[in-house]
């Protein structure tokens, strides 16, 4: 069976370690400040990141995030193909969250028109952050079971409607930041004490709920709902940069869902999502039963 390669593009949220020791490709994204860019490699730490956020203000050097264009896809699909890695399988972030997906696609015919023979496949995760590592995850084991390319393509996007995402706010004022939320609806949930919890839901971001209080009662609720309907598996922790939060939120994991310690795996988000988040945020990733028809 003729191996294949797997890419992504930086959104995955998965632990660096996880990703080379599953040897998968990242594409970065593109993280502007005014005149400046890096890539979302990690050249600098998270804690580093999130003090250079709270130097800016919105529209006065705060940072704008910028999908990876179709040459650094195509740079990536030639490096496989030069090592004799012909096959490719692509996962990106949501198109409806980005234009990450088009450029993957874009750079999929251009390689086809320089390597005839090779076959890329480009996946949308219809979803984003960890729910997208956990279909990385899901190509990784189809690989290593020996899967043909187009199998594991097959189960990545039957996995994708079963992976749910939730994650708490501390404060939206990030989001008012990076021009994702309006400063009204900033200073009326600061006013009430709101806490949005937000989801990936038909490939978009939406509102899950907003919890008026502590973080502890947003918490809460996205237990309320791991508790509804978890399957089996791990579930994914994923947090910003805050430990008392993540500790919180497994804490009641075990409690409630019935969880072990082991079955939880921690992560931390990407400086891209820092960018429109910030540090206190904590969310949780797992797979859910299927809705009954």
């Amino acid at each position: 069976m003729e191996p294949f390669a797997i890419v992504c593009d930086s959104s995955h949220d998965l632990p660096p370690e996880v990703i080379k020791r599953l040897r998968i490709t990242v594409v970065p994204y593109t993280i502007n400040f005014g005149a400046e860019s890096s890539l979302d490699e990690g050249a600098m730490t998270l804690e580093e990141f999130a003090e250079l956020l709270d130097r800016y203000d919105k529209g006065k050097g705060y940072p704008t995030t910028a999908a990876p264009p179709p040459s650094r896809f195509l740079e990536a699909f030639r490096s496989h193909v030069e090592q004799g890695l012909s096959r490719i399988l692509v996962i990106t972030i949501s198109s409806k969250l980005s234009k990450t997906y088009d450029a993957a696609a874009r750079a999929a015919e251009m390689a086809k028109e320089e390597y005839p023979d090779s076959v890329i496949e480009v996946v949308d995760s219809l979803t984003v952050s960890m729910a997208e590592g956990m279909l990385v995850l899901e190509a990784a084991r189809a690989r290593d079971l020996g899967c043909p390319l187009q199998e594991a393509k097959r189960l990545v996007e039957e996995m994708r409607a079963r992976v749910h995402i939730l994650a708490a706010l501390d404060t939206t004022n990030y989001l008012v930041k990076s021009g994702r939320a309006g400063r009204f609806q900033h200073l009326l949930g600061t006013i009430l004490r709101i806490k949005p919890i937000i989801t990936a839901k038909h490939g978009a971001t939406a509102l899950y709920a907003r919890v008026p209080g502590r973080m502890e009662r947003a918490v809460d609720r996205i237990v309320d709902e791991v508790q509804r309907t978890y399957k089996s598996g791990v579930v994914w922790v994923v947090e910003g940069i805050a430990p008392d939060l993540r500790e919180m939120l497994i804490g009641r994991l075990c409690e409630r869902v019935g969880l072990d310690r082991e079955q939880i795996l921690e992560t931390r988000m990407t400086s891209t999502f820092m960018v429109h988040l910030g540090r206190r945020v904590v969310g949780v990733v797992w797979e859910q039963q299927p809705e009954p028809a």
